[in-house]
């Protein structure tokens, strides 16, 4: 004789496998942002006449300024204000406030200021992005999803401002299909070469029952850096409904930071730095 289920167990069920995707999917998407979470530093300006940049050319200067930046930054924390919302077969929703201090070169430490909502969001999908946060950080994951042309190709798809370059606008492919990479498109400040936007998707569907997954990451400016001023990831997820999750990043402090080789030389070279074209006014 066949045994029927109980109703109240089907429906635990289907929010556990519901948590389940929602968690591998927004993870997977934050990735992206910790691909290019390494902040900018402005180098010294060049030649405000300079012609636009060929890709190779951008993408060049950016993955040599971000190996520096990762050098000057040394110290600093934020405070960022996660918000996720759950619309669909369930309607859910949980906040909260943490504190994020890094240290150079690999340690993130995280500490809830506050926390509201739904219990389990919380812990299995907010409190999981903190950690995979924190092993991102590892050498050995920092380098498979480095943007950078081992991981990915690179194409010019618009320069933004006249009469001198203000963003480069390029779309990204991933070499590799893997649900840590992400496939969008990526703007460069054409002075900084620091990344000020990305919007994208990962590169491979972590789940059959993900649909979509967007994110939308931007950058803001604090003196001479770039650092993560917002983050919005939109997930569709099939039967289920779809999720909205933000992050907002503010209170910055800079503990520790170093100059940069690069504007070191520039400020002893600068007609040499004209003459070259490789730095571009705004």
């Amino acid at each position: 004789m066949s045994q029927t289920k109980h109703p109240s167990k089907m429906r635990n069920k289907k929010r556990q496998t519901y948590r389940n995707v929602l968690r591998e999917a927004i993870i997977a998407g934050l990735s992206i942002i910790m691909t290019a979470a390494i902040p900018g530093r402005s180098p010294a300006k060049g030649d405000p006449n300079a012609s636009p940049l060929t890709v190779d050319q951008v993408v060049e200067k950016m993955t040599q300024m971000n190996l520096e930046r990762s050098e000057a930054l040394r110290s600093y924390s934020s405070v960022r204000v996660y918000h996720l919302e759950l619309n669909g077969i369930i309607h859910q929703s949980a906040d909260m406030v943490a504190r994020m201090t890094y240290h150079w070169p690999d340690q993130k430490e995280f500490t809830i200021l506050s926390e509201s909502g739904s219990v389990i969001m919380r812990n299995r999908v907010l409190k999981a992005i903190l950690a995979a946060e924190k092993e991102a950080m590892q050498k050995e994951n920092r380098e498979r999803t480095a943007l950078n042309t081992n991981n990915y190709e690179f194409s010019l798809v618009g320069v933004e401002g006249s009469p001198q370059p203000k963003d480069y606008m390029l779309e990204v492919k991933p070499k590799v299909k893997n649900k840590f990479l992400f496939k969008g498109k990526v703007w460069v400040d054409a002075q900084d070469f620091a990344v000020t936007r990305i919007e994208g998707e990962p590169a491979k569907n972590p789940s059959w029952w993900t649909r979509k997954n967007d994110i939308t990451y931007t950058y803001q400016k604090l003196g001479d850096f770039w650092l993560p001023a917002y983050t919005q990831s939109l997930t569709e997820v099939r039967i289920f409904g779809h999720t909205v999750l933000t992050i907002e990043y503010k209170d910055y402090n800079l503990i520790e930071t170093r100059a940069l080789q690069t504007a070191q030389k520039d400020e002893q070279n600068p007609h040499q730095q004209a003459s070259s074209g490789a730095s571009l006014s705004r």
